[in-house]
Parts: structure tokens; C-alpha cells; sequence
């Protein structure tokens, strides 16, 4: 088996696929192919024996860019090459997202053979060019939010029902996502909103209506802010990290709110000194309680 990863175009993390692009190397000898025309003879597939694979985790719009033949040399040595196009699945866990790593993986059944019945080994041509597994992925890829780190390819028997095996092979690259995009996108962003919040601190108590159409404004922010970057993280049935990081810092600008109300009713009831001794507080503690979220949810 040989495998080389040309283009890796696209990660859905929301729908847990990816879409690549990849050429495929199969060579196998079978001694009633022997024969003693000159050069390499051609087959149609269906024509010869060959191993009855397919892509496990392939979507439906997989589809393969070579016609299926093969070529047979003197000996009897069959080449066959195919370039697959198209989507597969891969199940990813997103609790870390935006700074999560993943593996993915291409995986080949061969339909009908057990681990016992069929042996893999890494395409020689491949490895005498420097590739010890018989496969590799491109440098330069059109992938934009993610970075392939390292790739490798080995068996792997496909577990068809519970003590049911076939012989598989896979293909696998582990990646890990760029979070630039996501820093000065969204998570910048929120920072400047629970900031302004803060602002309504350093207003004295005895400016009420001040303090409030601060704190009111900076809630009303962030709700916008929260459906503008909706289509910016996926939609899973748990809480990522950012979820997290952007539930934290909305209970906090409410808390803002509810400080601010708290110290205004001490004002009316003729306590500023109380409501000015609170804001002093939480010039520091509000920042301080906010980094503490901040560390915990994006990193913890």
C-alpha cells in the first residue's frame, strides 16, 4: 500500500468531516499474470483478481478520478492506481475548541479478508523516497483554520460487528487548529465588551443613571455580540471551551448589572459611603474574578 494526501481542502467541525484529496498506490504479485510480452500490459480491474476494498468512513460524494485498471508487469507484479476526491467522516471531540487538536484518519477495508488472510506493507517506491510508512501529505495545503502536524499510515483491521474483523489499512494525520482567527474575532471582542462594563466602577454611585446605562448598554452589546459570532462556533450538545469562556463573561456583565443596582439603592437609602466602598472592591475584584474564569475555561 502506498498513500499520498495531495490536498486536504476543508474541516467541518460541526459536521465532523473533511474533505481531501488523495492518490492511492496497490501492488500485489499473483504468478498467473506472468508473462513475456515486452513493457507493462494493461487490465481492466474486473478482468484480474484484486483486493475488494473500500473507504470505511467515505461519504457519498467520494468518487475516484482513474479509470480501474492495472498494470501487470513480466512477473506478474500488478500496480493499481487511483485518485480519490471527496468528503469523509471523522468523530471529533470539540470540549477544547478553539485550541483542540485532532487525529484523522482514511480508513481501507478490504471486504471479505480477515487480518489473518491479508498482510500489508508500505509501498517500496514510496519509502526509497524517504517515506518509511509508504505515505505522506503534501506541505502546502489549501486548508486555512487548521495545521497538519505529523502523518502516518499502518494496519488496521476494521471491526465490521462485535468479534467480526477484516483486514483494513489507514491512513492518519493528527492537526491542530489555528486560533488567530478566533483571538481577534471573537474572544477580543467579548474582553473589550466585559471591560466597558467595568467603567461603570470608576462613576460615583451618587451618578446612578450613569452607571446603569453602562452596565445596560454592555449587556445589550453583548447579546448582539452573541448572535454575531453564532455562525463562528460549531453547534454540539455540550459546552466547549469557548462556550464556556462566553457564558462566564455574560454572568459577569450581569453581575456588573447587578452591582450597579445594588450600590444605586444604597445611594437612595442614603449609604454612599457603603455604595463607594463596593465600587472600590470591584475595580479589582471583578478583573481579578475574570481572569480567573478566563485561565480556567479557555485552558483548563
Amino acid at each position: 500500500m502506498g498513500i499520498w494526501v495531495a490536498d486536504v481542502s476543508r474541516i467541518d467541525s460541526a459536521a465532523q468531516t473533511f474533505a481531501a484529496n488523495l492518490v492511492v498506490v496497490m501492488s500485489w504479485r499473483d504468478p498467473s499474470l506472468a508473462h513475456t510480452q515486452p513493457g507493462v500490459q494493461q487490465y481492466n480491474l474486473r478482468d484480474i483478481w484484486h483486493p475488494d476494498w473500500l473507504v470505511a468512513n467515505a461519504t457519498a460524494d467520494l468518487h475516484s478520478a482513474f479509470p480501474e485498471t492495472a498494470g501487470v508487469s513480466s512477473d506478474g507484479t500488478v500496480s493499481y492506481r487511483q485518485r480519490l476526491i471527496g468528503t469523509f467522516t471523522q468523530p471529533l471531540d470539540l470540549r477544547a475548541f478553539p485550541f483542540d487538536r485532532a487525529t484523522f484518519r482514511i480508513h481501507f477495508v478490504m471486504i471479505g479478508q480477515t487480518p489473518a488472510e491479508m498482510q500489508f506493507l508500505p509501498n517500496q517506491v514510496l519509502v526509497a523516497q524517504g517515506m518509511p510508512t509508504g505515505s505522506g501529505i503534501a506541505r502546502d495545503l489549501t486548508l486555512q483554520d487548521w495545521r497538519v502536524t505529523d502523518s502516518k499510515a499502518g494496519v488496521l483491521p476494521y471491526q465490521v460487528a462485535p468479534g467480526f474483523l477484516v483486514a483494513g489499512y489507514a491512513f492518519e494525520f493528527r492537526a491542530e487548529r489555528l486560533v488567530q482567527h478566533y483571538i481577534v474575532k471573537v474572544i477580543i471582542p467579548l474582553l473589550l465588551i466585559v471591560i466597558m462594563s467595568w467603567a461603570a466602577f470608576w462613576i460615583d454611585p451618587a451618578l446612578r443613571s450613569s452607571q446603569i446605562s453602562i452596565a445596560v448598554t454592555s449587556m445589550l452589546t453583548l447579546i448582539a455580540y452573541r448572535f454575531a459570532v453564532g455562525s463562528e462556533t460549531p453547534k454540539l450538545p455540550y459546552l466547549t471551551s469557548l462556550d464556556s469562556f462566553i457564558l462566564a463573561s455574560s454572568i459577569l456583565v450581569l453581575l456588573t448589572l447587578v452591582e450597579v443596582i445594588v450600590t444605586a439603592s444604597l445611594v437612595s437609602n442614603q449609604r454612599p459611603e457603603l455604595a463607594r466602598s463596593i465600587d472600590r472592591y470591584s475595580r479589582f475584584g471583578f478583573p481579578i474574578a475574570y481572569a480567573v474564569v478566563a485561565v480556567a475555561t479557555l485552558f483548563g
